[in-house]
């Protein structure tokens, strides 16, 4: 279990592998290593997380189609930070984003998928406004 602190309003990583994750849903975040079934949500593709929301089809399923749509995509919400987990390993999209994302002064962090789940509980917890896109592939 990744979670240690009570967080309101907003998804938990409770777990996480190669393969999938598990989420604890908005306001029955636990301090069990038992939580019940009603308190996760697994997710197993390309998934954007942010406080209260959760989606799945704005996004492609590969990292490799990580794109200036994405990003387009995730500024739309008003986080402070985007943490972009690139599955089992750290990668990093095409020069032209990095360059795009670094040109528009974009808080955007990529990480693999585990220190991406981490991070987000931390700033979660410290009522900082980050949005996670999740990739298994």
């Amino acid at each position: 279990m990744l979670q240690l602190e009570n967080i309101e309003n907003a998804y938990s990583f409770h777990s996480y592998d190669e393969h999938s994750a598990k989420l604890i849903t908005p306001d029955k975040n636990i301090h069990s290593n038992s939580p019940t079934e009603d308190n996760l949500l697994e997710i197993k593709s390309t998934t954007f997380i942010y406080q209260e929301l959760i989606e799945s089809e704005l996004f492609p399923s590969s990292f490799e189609s990580f794109d200036e749509n994405c990003i387009n995509e995730l500024i739309k919400h008003d986080a402070e930070i985007f943490l972009i987990g690139t599955g089992s390993k750290s990668r990093f999209p095409k020069k032209e984003i990095l360059q795009f994302i670094a040109k528009n002064k974009l808080s955007i962090d990529f990480m693999d998928t585990g220190a991406a789940s981490r991070t987000f509980n931390i700033l979660t917890a410290e009522q900082r406004k980050v949005a996670a896109l999740i990739f298994f592939k």
